[in-house]
């Protein structure tokens, strides 16, 4: 029997703070208790070879560690994310996906959806087999918790850092035909696809995620208000780093992110790392949106957790300076922060209360993934996945199912 129990901590719950502690057996959290702050346990050794052990008789020979007051949050649920420690999912080996989840863990992102990028598809083809061994076998680092396929169905007039002769042509035939081919091959495998609904194929495409159990997303999109009712009927409900590769809001153009505002059917990815939306704009989106209609996500790349320097993304040359990586004509290409970045700014930028900016990267893509009943947020019977953030958001500890699998300064 594998139990733990930490105490004297600052437990962001999913609608308060609570000075206190939980305690968890196989990696299930079985208790969650408040404490008066004056009344800590003695501390433990977290550096050392063992933590302490409680005396009581119901806890004699259970692991404790002291949090010394430190934040403990759900673990982060990242469902947009190219890479990170120098590595891509388009790399398509086992060494660069295990490197990418280890570097995603270190900074506190405990679960991921591996992004793609468009490219030739054998080229897909080979990465759909590598995260699926990768998956199967053993394995270090973030939970890999399937696939978001982003493009090759996209706009090329709204491509972004996405290359453009490796987007499916509009007026070429067989895309629906080749997602459901892929989709057969791998099984559950593919969570999210971004495409652009207005395209000829937009349609069909959409038919087949639903038929498959994948989430339509729009994004790289030029869809107008129209197109975007249109493409919600189908069963379109979400909305791929809502105002980055689409058109902007205009009074006589409201386009499809003013009906993304409006319907509270839609929910919408944002990249709160403070270089693809202004701080105005993320609040204009939390406050017109229901809390559980937002998701935060990185769209880190390669270059998360890395120095400034020359990295690539989708078989293009990135360059990063100051934490904002660019493409040679400037275009921003993805991002260098990693997801914890987005709940600096909601509580650090914005002032948003703890448990509400927490919600944005945990709860809501758990939820939006079907997964809300074994992560996500700290309660009974749920996973005892957590990190440990001090007061400044620096990583001090993560925790994946009871087991200490990150501590800073420890190699």
């Amino acid at each position: 029997m594998d139990r733990g129990l930490v105490h004297s901590a600052r437990l962001v719950l999913p609608d308060r703070i609570c000075q206190g502690g939980m305690i968890w057996q196989d990696g299930i959290l079985k208790e969650i208790f408040a404490e008066a702050s004056q009344n800590r346990e003695p501390k433990s050794q977290l550096n050392g070879p063992a933590p302490v052990q409680l005396e009581q008789p119901t806890l004699k020979g259970t692991p404790v560690w002291d949090m010394e007051g430190d934040l403990l949050i759900p673990g982060l649920i990242d469902t947009h994310v190219h890479g990170a420690g120098g590595c891509d999912v388009m790399d398509g080996t086992k060494e660069s996906l295990q490197t990418l989840a280890k570097a995603l863990l270190k900074e506190g992102t405990t679960a991921f959806l591996p992004t793609t990028m468009s490219c030739p598809p054998e080229q897909l083809e080979r990465v759909f087999h590598n995260v699926t061994g990768v998956q199967r076998g053993q394995f270090e680092g973030a939970e890999i918790l399937g696939l978001h396929l982003e493009g090759p169905f996209l706009a090329k007039e709204y491509r972004g850092a996405q290359a453009s002769e490796l987007i499916w042509d509009r007026d070429k035939n067989g895309s629906a035909q080749f997602l459901a081919s892929l989709l057969s091959n791998f099984p559950q495998l593919v969570k999210i696809l971004t495409f652009a609904p207005e395209r000829p194929d937009g349609r069909e495409l959409t038919e087949v995620c639903l038929a498959n159990g994948v989430i339509p997303s729009a994004g790289h999109t030029a869809a107008d208000f129209v197109q975007m009712e249109q493409a919600r009927q189908w069963g379109v409900r979400h909305i791929t780093h809502a105002f980055n590769a689409m058109p902007a809001i205009h009074h006589r153009n409201p386009g499809l992110l003013t009906k993304a505002l409006l319907d509270e059917t839609i929910t919408l990815e944002i990249i709160a790392d403070g270089v693809h939306l202004h701080p105005a704009v993320i609040e204009l989106v939390l406050r017109n949106k229901s809390p559980e209609r937002v998701c935060l996500i990185s769209d880190g790349t390669r270059a998360v957790g890395m120095p400034d320097g020359e990295y690539e993304l989708g078989g293009q040359k990135t360059t990063v300076c100051q934490g904002i990586a660019k493409l040679p004509d400037g275009t921003i290409a993805g991002s260098a922060y990693p997801l914890r970045q987005g709940l600096r700014m909601l509580v650090q930028t914005l002032h948003y209360p703890l448990p509400e900016a927490v919600r944005y990267a945990t709860s809501n893509p758990a939820k939006l993934l079907g997964i809300d009943n074994r992560v996500g947020s700290l309660e009974i019977n749920k996973e005892a996945t957590f990190i440990r953030l001090s007061a400044k958001f620096d990583i001090k500890q993560v925790w994946q199912q009871g087991r200490l699998v990150f501590e800073a300064g420890i190699i």
